[in-house]
């Protein structure tokens, strides 16, 4: 009995399935005819089913690229064209100054920059301990730079730098795929050495314990104004007697509350100086100096946080912003001057050398070469030398040799003749009438002033000078003094005599070139 009535309720479901079934057929039919009008129900039918395909048409043209062409539909659900994102076609531009070595057991930084239009993807930076295989590269995401756009950094960490060396390459993509551009490659990767940690050596027997400084004293003259889109460059002067570290211009702009660090680089002594990028100087900045001394003392500020600098930020059509400050003069001894000079003149006299006008030259700042005219009343005749300057002060010691000689002169203006015989007396004079003779001089001296423009000098030593007779006058006055004139003497060559005596001598030079 209860088998019967299944049967009957599955053939009347049946029949309401066919009936179902003819009726959509016969409405499907009688539509594009216009006999007759669709029903409501099957109006809402339509509409679903063309939503549905309108939703997954638009699924389809999301998940593929190039976009599809969009399938018929009414004009309440035309679809709207996606537009493609701008696409170079080229790789970023990746640059990086390779890093040659670091230090056992500490992380070790690598930076690179990379730009592209488009974006850039990463830079990655791959990295192996030496000698292993190309599979054993270690991927490290670098991180960007929140200051300079297009900088990245990363640190390889303290358990790969403790080998011998590490090799590595970076890579870098743009947003729309186009890549890689390499700095070294699998194959080819870049070595950076490993070294050990220089430790300092303790004193051998004794320590000596000093005590911590202070903080470095900061100079520094305040930039007012500079133009917009320019970078402005901001210097200072940190002097601290236990070292200069972590120093750092703190900026932001105007009506910010936080700073951002800038560090500051060391151009020679104690002059530091940093540089704002042209990319924030977009509105006015705010900014203080600060920095530490090498034991971590301070910080010590020129400004501060809550009273910063006021950097007003100007057009470019507007007054241009004040220079930035000279550096401080560095000590100067007495004599220095802008420029060296190495050309220049002297002129001197004494006693038994006579006086010389000369021509110096300076090759070296130590050394000055003469050489010119001398005259000693008697006759002229010429000299030249060296002078050893081992100083630069306005007291220096020196060291002068000349060599020279003077032509034929005549002696008879310091010597009087008044022997009663004529003979004699006219030998004589005849004698002192042409004398020539060399010399060579040893001195040290004082100059006074300075060694590159005037300077004054007192000098003492010995000379040394040989002369030569005529053989023929040395007879004449021989045979005067004969008191037997009937016997001849003869005097063969001519006879040579040399002396040493003492000498002393002042002047002064002027450097002119």
């Amino acid at each position: 009995m209860q088998l019967r009535k299944l049967f009957v309720v599955a053939a009347i479901g049946i029949c309401f399935a066919f009936g179902a079934t003819a009726q959509t057929d016969a409405s499907a039919t009688s539509a594009p005819d216009g006999g007759s009008k669709p029903s409501k129900s099957s109006k809402k039918k339509k509409s679903s089913k063309k939503s549905s395909k309108s939703k997954s048409s638009s699924r389809k043209r999301k998940k593929k690229s190039p976009p599809a062409a969009a399938p018929e539909s009414t004009p309440a659900a035309t679809a709207v064209p996606e537009l493609p994102v701008p696409d170079d076609g080229e790789a970023p531009q990746l640059t990086h100054d390779a890093v040659g070595s670091g230090t056992r057991g500490k992380p070790l930084a690598i930076t690179a920059r990379a730009v592209d239009a488009n974006g850039v993807y990463g830079p990655i930076l791959y990295v192996r301990k030496q000698g292993l295989g190309a599979g054993d590269y270690v991927p490290i995401r670098m991180v960007a730079s929140k200051i300079v756009p297009g900088d990245y950094s990363v640190d390889v960490p303290a358990g790969l730098t403790s080998v011998e060396g590490i090799e590595y390459y970076i890579e870098a993509w743009d947003m729309a795929g186009n890549g890689p551009a390499r700095v070294g490659s699998a194959e080819a990767p870049l070595l950076a050495r490993i070294d050990e940690e220089k430790k300092a050596l303790a004193p051998p027997t004794t320590v000596t314990i000093r005590p911590k400084g202070a903080a470095p004293a900061i100079l520094h003259s305040a930039v007012a104004s500079a133009l917009k889109g320019k970078p402005v460059e901001i210097n200072a002067r940190l002097v601290g007697e236990s070292g200069v570290q972590g120093a750092a211009v703190m900026f932001r702009h105007a009506g910010e509350k936080e700073y951002k660090a800038l560090p500051m680089g060391n151009i020679g002594g104690d002059d530091y100086t940093a540089t704002i990028p042209a990319g924030m100087t977009t509105s006015d900045l705010e900014y203080y100096v600060e920095a530490f001394d090498r034991f971590g003392n301070g910080p010590a500020r020129a400004g501060a946080p809550n009273v910063p600098y006021a950097l007003k930020i100007q057009e470019a059509v507007a007054v241009m912003p004040t220079p930035a400050p000279a550096p401080l003069a560095s000590k100067r001894m007495l004599d220095e001057e802008p420029s060296p000079t190495y050309i220049g003149i002297g002129l001197d006299g004494g006693a038994p050398g006579g006086g010389g006008f000369t021509l110096l030259v300076r090759p070296l700042w130590w050394l000055r070469l003469n050489a010119g005219l001398a005259y000693n009343v008697a006759g002229f005749g010429y000299r030249g030398g060296i002078t050893l300057a081992p100083g630069a002060w306005a007291v220096t010691p020196t060291l002068n040799l000349d060599v020279g000689q003077y032509l034929s002169g005549d002696l008879n203006k310091f010597v009087t003749v008044n022997d009663p015989n004529v003979n004699v007396a006219s030998a004589e004079r005849a004698l002192l009438g042409k004398t020539t003779y060399r010399f060579g001089t040893a001195q040290i001296g004082l100059e006074f002033g300075s060694q590159r423009r005037f300077s004054f000098y007192l000098r003492g030593g010995l000379t040394y000078f040989d002369s030569t007779l005529s053989g023929a006058q040395v007879t004449a006055l021989v045979q005067a003094h004969n008191p037997t004139p009937s016997t001849t003497i003869t005097v063969k060559g001519d006879p040579k005599f040399s002396a040493i005596v003492p000498c002393a001598s002042l002047g002064f030079n002027i450097f002119v070139y």
